[in-house]
C-alpha cells in the first residue's frame, strides 16, 4: 500500500507539472489562448491559475501592442505622405526655398533655388551656408542671412540685385526664423522670388507707351516737312545761279533725314503695337531656308551654313513673326563680322520635352558678358547706330510663342543665340 500511495502521489504532482510544461511550450510558440484547468485548490492549482492569468495578461498586452503598432504604422504613412507632399510642393513652387538648421547647415533646397544660384542639392545639403554662398556674387545673400541670425526681430524682407556669371537677377528675399513651441531657435527658412522677368516686362510695357507717343508725335509733321522740301526743290532749284548746289544739298538732306526718321518711327510703331500671333502648322526649317537665301547672295565674305534637324516636326507657329526673328538675328550676326566669318544655323528637336530649338552662331566680335543680361531690354544696343528695339521685338515674339531665347558665348569667338519653342503638333 505504501508503494501504491507513492505512485499515486507522484502522479498527482507530475501530471499537472507536465501540463504546465506543455503549456509553457505552447505559449512560447505564440498560443496565448491556452487555458489549463487547475482541478485542485492546492499549490499546484494556484500555480496553474497564475499561469492562466499570465497568458490572459500576455494576450491583452499583445493586443494593445498590435493596436499601437497599427497606429504607429498609420502615423508613419501619414507623415510619409505629408513629407512627399511637401517635397512635391517645394519641387514645383516657382520661388526658391532653402531651409537652414540651427547649426547653420543647409537642410533642404528646392529646384527653383538650385536654378537661381546655379548649384545642386548635392553641393548644398548638410553644408554650412557660409560655404554654399561663398562665391563673390552670392556674398549679398550670405550677408543677409548673417544679419537675420544676429537680429532679434527674426524676419527680414529685402530686394537685392545679384550679378551672376551669365546674368543679373533681381530677387525679393524673405528670411524668417524657425522656432518650436517653447520658442527655441531651430533655424531659418529663406524664400527667393525672382522679380527679373517681371521687372523686364514692366520696363518693356513702359517703353511701349513711350514708343507709342513718340511715333504719334513725330510721324504727323514728317510728311508735311518732306512735301515742303520737295516742293521747294521743284520750284526753286533751277532758279539759283551761284548757290544752287547749296540749296540742292540742303533740301536733299532734309528729304533723306525725313526718310530716316520715318524708318525710326516705323520701328517704334512696330515695337509699340506688335501684331497678334497667328499660329498655324509651319515648317520652321523651310522658314529658315527662305530667310537665309537673302543673305547668302548679298554677303560673299561670310560663309552661311544650315544644319537642318531631320526630326523637327511641323508645328504651330506664326510664319511671318518667326521669319522676322530669324532675319533680325541674322542681321546682328552679319553686323558683328567685320571682314570674313561664318554664320551657322542649326535646328534640333527634343522628343522627350517636345521642344524645338534653333541656334544661330557667328564668329563675330561677340557680346561682353556684362551686357548679355540687358540685351533683350528695349532701347539697349551694343551698336552705335542701333535703336535697341530689334532684339526686344525678337524676345516679344518668342515669348508670344511661349518660348525662350538666351545668348551665350560661341567658342572660339562670337555669339550664339538659342531659341526654344514648345511644339504643338
Amino acid at each position: 500500500s505504501a508503494t501504491w500511495f507513492g505512485f499515486y502521489l507522484a502522479k498527482e504532482i507530475t501530471v499537472p507539472v507536465q501540463k504546465l510544461a506543455n503549456g509553457i511550450h505552447e505559449v512560447a510558440n505564440g498560443n496565448l489562448d491556452l487555458h489549463i484547468e487547475a482541478g485542485t485548490d492546492d499549490e499546484i492549482g494556484s500555480l496553474m491559475n497564475s499561469f492562466n492569468k499570465m497568458t490572459f495578461d500576455l494576450k491583452a498586452s499583445k493586443s494593445m501592442l498590435e493596436e499601437a503598432n497599427i497606429g504607429l504604422e498609420n502615423t508613419n504613412i501619414e507623415l510619409d505622405q505629408r513629407r512627399r507632399y511637401m517635397e512635391i510642393l517645394l519641387k514645383n513652387v516657382g520661388a526658391g526655398v532653402i531651409s537652414i538648421d540651427k547649426e547653420g547647415r543647409v537642410s533642404t533646397i528646392n529646384k527653383s533655388a538650385e536654378k537661381i544660384f546655379g548649384i545642386t542639392a548635392e553641393q548644398a545639403i548638410n553644408k554650412s551656408y557660409n560655404e554654399v554662398f561663398a562665391s563673390e556674387y552670392l556674398n549679398g545673400v550670405k550677408k543677409l542671412l548673417e544679419e537675420v541670425t544676429c537680429s532679434t526681430g527674426g524676419t527680414i524682407k529685402r530686394q537685392i540685385r545679384l550679378s551672376l556669371p551669365d546674368e543679373t537677377l533681381t530677387l525679393l528675399i524673405s528670411v524668417a526664423m524657425l522656432r518650436d513651441e517653447d520658442r527655441n531657435y531651430m533655424g531659418l527658412v529663406v524664400v527667393f522670388d525672382d522679380l527679373t522677368q517681371l521687372q523686364k516686362a514692366q520696363r518693356a510695357e513702359a517703353w511701349r507707351e513711350v514708343a507709342r507717343r513718340i511715333a504719334h508725335e513725330i510721324k504727323n509733321p514728317l510728311t508735311p516737312i518732306k512735301l515742303s522740301a520737295q516742293r521747294l526743290r521743284k520750284r526753286y532749284l533751277n532758279k539759283f545761279s551761284d548757290n544752287g548746289k547749296v540749296f540742292d544739298e540742303c533740301t536733299k538732306t532734309i528729304i533723306d533725314q525725313v526718310e530716316d526718321l520715318k524708318s525710326l518711327v516705323n520701328e517704334f510703331s512696330n515695337f509699340a503695337r506688335m501684331p497678334a500671333t497667328n499660329l498655324y502648322p509651319n515648317d520652321i526649317n523651310k522658314i529658315i531656308k527662305d530667310a537665309l537665301v537673302l543673305y547668302q547672295e548679298g554677303h560673299s565674305n561670310i560663309k552661311f551654313e544650315f544644319k537642318e534637324g531631320k526630326h523637327v516636326p511641323i508645328f504651330d507657329i506664326d510664319r511671318e513673326q518667326i521669319r522676322r526673328v530669324i532675319i533680325n538675328l541674322l542681321d546682328n550676326a552679319v553686323d558683328s563680322i567685320e571682314k570674313k566669318g561664318t554664320v551657322l544655323i542649326e535646328t534640333f528637336y527634343d522628343d522627350a520635352l517636345q521642344v524645338a530649338r534653333v541656334e544661330i552662331a557667328d564668329t563675330g566680335c561677340g557680346i561682353p558678358q556684362k551686357e548679355r543680361s540687358r540685351l533683350f531690354e528695349p532701347y539697349f544696343s551694343t551698336k552705335r547706330s542701333g535703336t535697341g528695339l530689334g532684339l526686344s521685338i525678337v524676345n516679344t515674339i518668342v515669348s508670344d510663342h511661349n518660348g525662350y531665347i538666351r545668348v551665350k558665348e560661341n567658342y572660339p569667338k562670337g555669339s550664339r543665340f538659342i531659341i526654344e519653342l514648345p511644339v504643338r503638333v
